[in-house]
């Protein structure tokens, strides 16, 4: 047999021992309807398809070199793998997923973590009420683990998009950071002879800098996922910092008298936080992964 034929027949040998592996995992977490187990289940899935993809394509030279001549794996590393779309609906979940990131200024999983909290603490008192043993959870207990289980399920399905449709995905979290009507700051003003409130352009110009420096300081805290002081003064100082720039050239762009401001510093936040996910796609798309 021809070196090359036993390289490809040992490499989806391996890879069919993996899916062997796969299915098995897959098997027990398909009766678990947790966010957790779900969250894992998809990832493999996901995993899965791709193996599935390798085997369906012809090996390149760099994977070649990965076995002997009689078809054993020789890398210490795993083999690449490749991300599928999902199709035209999982790219439509996704883009809405981003968007709703965007429009919270970050605080999208952070929401969905406090419902998953909610009904926990709901579904524990509902328990105590019927006499249900809830194995000493109290409610702060309860609060705690549904709010990080829903939370980190949210995150984790933010971070899939980004894998599955990089471009849509961020897209969408442009626009939903450019469309954000979050504004807590109101320029004050007087009623005029029909009626309408007129503010003072020195009041527009306050309201405007001071919703800068605020929804700065949100955006920055809702897209900072580790939870020391360190990380959360870098992202709040980045976003601070992009919020003056975007407002800057939505005054030279628009002048001083509309609300366009916000396009700005809504396209700035938006950009800001997907540049690290742009910057991992330029990487695995030069590794051709």
């Amino acid at each position: 047999m021809e070196n090359k034929l036993r390289r490809l027949l040992g490499r989806n040998l391996r890879y069919a021992q993996m899916n062997e592996k796969l299915d098995v995992a897959i098997k027990q977490l398909q009766n678990n309807f947790s966010p957790e187990a779900q969250m894992q289940l998809n990832a493999l899935q996901q995993q899965r398809q791709n193996i599935d993809n390798l085997m369906a394509q012809p090996m390149t030279d760099a994977e070649y070199e990965l076995y002997d001549d009689d078809g054993h794996y020789l890398g210490d590393n795993p083999p690449p793998t490749q991300q599928n779309s999902g199709g035209f609906g999982q790219a439509i979940a996704d883009g809405i997923n981003h968007a709703a990131q965007g429009v919270s200024l970050g605080w999208s999983d952070e929401a969905f973590g406090a419902i998953g909290g909610a009904g926990r603490v709901m579904a524990n008192g509902v328990m105590r009420a019927f006499g249900q043993n809830v194995n000493g959870e109290s409610f702060g207990d309860a609060w705690d683990k549904g709010y990080q289980e829903y939370r980190d399920f949210a995150r984790q399905k933010l971070q899939d998009g980004y894998q599955r449709n990089p471009e849509i995905s961020a897209g969408a979290e442009v626009v939903g950071a450019t469309t954000s009507p979050i504004t807590p700051f109101k320029a004050k003003g007087f009623t005029g002879s029909l009626g309408k409130v007129i503010s003072h352009p020195e009041d527009i110009a306050r309201a405007r800098w001071l919703n800068t420096v605020a929804t700065g300081v949100a955006n920055g805290a809702g897209y900072t996922n580790q939870n020391t002081l360190g990380d959360y003064a870098e992202n709040i100082a980045m976003s601070i910092g992009t919020n003056a720039m975007g407002t800057a050239l939505g005054n030279k762009a628009f002048g001083a008298y509309n609300d366009m401001y916000r396009a700005g510093r809504g396209a700035m936040n938006g950009i800001s936080d997907s540049v690290p996910y742009g910057y991992d796609l330029y990487q695995r798309r030069k590794n051709g992964k």
